[in-house]
């Protein structure tokens, strides 16, 4: 189960879904899928319908997949686009399947035209937990994904919100990143690697920049 913690502003307005059945367009691929354990697949599913299995928990990445042209049936994180997707995000040394669970959540409230450029992940939470933070960045706004003992918990904020950013080298190759909201609060997530933090720090820059022209 994730949490939505609402921001301190409008959210983002989500447009309807427009049609993909245009003349000319490539024909979509239609997936079947098999549950680890079952004798009967179900579909056939769209791609965006299998995300949303994946997110509710319906079914796993290492469930099997096929569609017509394939020679046998493969597990889904083999096959699916979305670890195509997730593998532009782990050149840092990101953990794969971290990367991947906070991929599924922040694609499930995206915004029309909204897209994901970066996700960091924490390398260590603390000595007494195990439950780790992670940073996204879209062209939009910026989301801290938290895990809980009840579920994952999605903050939101928009990039005219955020005042500034900041960094601070730990040491061992982790550092803190921090960000100003509306110049008075403050938000530290620490123990993300250092590599992972220059680029969060630079694409901030890059992004905000945008937001200002």
């Amino acid at each position: 189960m994730t949490t939505t913690i609402a921001a301190d502003f409008d959210p983002l307005v989500m447009s309807e879904t427009e049609s993909t059945e245009n003349a000319g367009e490539p024909e979509e691929i239609l997936f079947s899928v098999m549950r680890r354990g079952e004798a009967e697949p179900s579909g056939p599913h769209t791609q965006e319908e299998i995300l949303q299995m994946l997110n509710d928990g319906l079914v796993a990445a290492d469930d099997f997949v096929f569609y017509e042209g394939m020679a046998d049936w493969q597990p889904i994180e083999e096959v699916f686009e979305i670890q195509e997707q997730i593998s532009h995000f782990i050149d840092d040394g990101q953990d794969r399947e971290k990367v991947a669970e906070c991929f599924r959540e922040v694609s499930r409230v995206l915004a029309s035209g909204e897209d994901i450029y970066y996700i960091a992940a924490q390398e260590k939470a603390g000595l007494l937990s195990k439950a780790r933070t992670c940073v996204i960045m879209t062209n939009k706004r910026l989301f801290l994904l938290h895990e809980r003992r009840g579920g994952n918990e999605l903050e939101s904020y928009r990039w005219d919100a955020v005042t500034n950013t900041l960094m601070k080298d730990e040491g061992h190759g982790l550092a803190t990143f921090s960000v100003l909201l509306h110049r008075e609060k403050r938000l530290d997530v620490p123990h993300l690697p250092l590599a992972q933090v220059h680029r969060l720090f630079k694409l901030f820059q890059e992004l905000s920049d945008g937001v200002a022209s």
